[in-house]
């Protein structure tokens, strides 16, 4: 993965990050290859009070360890331009 495509994901997940944190509603669903095209199926509607926590503490955990790796390329980046 390339520091840009890093930097856009870190980003996204910084984006999402506040739309969960103020939903009203999460919707959470399974996807199945053979049903895909019909989209999401087996789908349960959450306050954002019930679960909306749990996902933004699982997006900042992915967050910091995307910035992890964003630092560890572009330590890489500059010790190779040497």
């Amino acid at each position: 993965m390339t520091i840009d495509e890093l930097t856009q994901q870190i980003e996204e997940t910084e984006r999402l990050i506040h739309v969960y944190r103020n939903a009203d509603e999460v919707v959470v669903g399974t996807q199945d290859e053979i049903y895909s095209r019909r989209g999401l199926i087996n789908r349960t509607t959450f306050t954002a009070a019930e679960i909306g926590d749990h996902i933004v503490n699982m997006l900042e955990r992915r967050l910091a360890a995307m910035r992890v790796e964003l630092q560890k390329l572009g330590a890489q980046s500059q010790g190779g331009s040497r």
